[in-house]
């Protein structure tokens, strides 16, 4: 009885470590970081709701298939000490997470005991995000993380890299050189036509409001008196006010960065990282 036991026992112990090593199944602990994770985003500080996880989890998978490099976002209450790039990297490098993707991606990182966010790339994805675009990356999500919007402020990430991505494949990756300018979106575009519209229709009416106009504006009032009936005997003229317009001089930034740069971003040759 106790060796047929001891067999099923066996047997269970042989099913369970089957299924963990089939192809797909990979989970990831991110270090002191909470509980396993598999997919593209980790949310172990629970910041976004699950259906806006499996949202921004469609749009990385689509992004890293297309351009060939990962797309990562990972929360944790607390990353531990140091700098938050040093453990993005030690986490990438520790479960292969650019093992599908030849070794490049993007990574974002969100710890919340201290506020930190950080930005890393790997591999050929750092052709994409230079020190240049990467600062400018993590200016366009600041204002959306200091505000608690995290899925506006993630979602904007994917975009970016979406586009990053595009302009590195291009030949033209975004960089001092090749300032970003916003990006091309749907919105944008939408946005423009409107303003355009507006602008034709504004000269339109105004070009039909002006030629229905046949009243002709004279220079002063002598046109319309009667000859010999006014006689002016001394002019003078008397200022009543003065104004005087004074321009602020703007302060050079100390930066180095085309006055952009948060004071308290930091970057090195992969990575940028800062407070929100």
């Amino acid at each position: 009885m106790k060796k047929e036991r001891w067999k099923k026992i066996l047997g269970i112990c042989i099913v369970i470590l089957v299924l963990c090593a089939i192809p797909g199944t990979r989970k990831v602990r991110a270090a002191g970081a909470g509980p396993e994770f598999s997919g593209w985003v980790q949310d172990d500080a629970a910041l976004i709701s699950d259906e806006e996880e499996q949202k921004l989890e469609q749009e990385c998978d689509r992004i890293s298939k297309e351009h060939h490099a990962g797309v990562y976002i990972i929360t944790t209450e607390n990353f531990g000490t140091g700098d938050i790039k040093d453990w993005q990297r030690k986490i990438f490098e520790e479960y292969e997470l650019g093992a599908d993707c030849g070794e490049s991606g993007i990574m974002l990182a969100i710890s919340m005991a201290e506020r930190d966010w950080g930005i890393v790339a790997f591999g050929t994805a750092q052709e994409a995000f230079t020190t240049y675009g990467r600062e400018q990356l993590g200016e366009h999500i600041l204002d959306d993380l200091s505000e608690g919007e995290f899925y506006d402020a993630f979602l904007r990430y994917v975009s970016l890299a979406d586009d990053y991505f595009t302009k590195a494949e291009e030949g033209e990756p975004y960089s001092e050189e090749n300032g970003y300018s916003g990006g091309s979106t749907i919105l944008g575009g939408i946005l423009s036509a409107f303003i355009l519209s507006l602008l034709v229709s504004f000269f339109l009416v105004r070009s039909w409001k002006k030629g229905m106009n046949t009243r002709v504006r004279q220079n002063g009032a002598m046109p319309y008196l009667r000859e010999e009936s006014f006689h002016l005997y001394q002019q003078t003229d008397q200022f009543l006010y003065h104004n005087v317009s004074r321009t602020k001089k703007q302060k050079q930034s100390s930066s180095g960065f085309n006055g952009n740069h948060s004071s308290g971003m930091h970057s090195d040759h992969s990575g940028t990282s800062g407070k929100f």
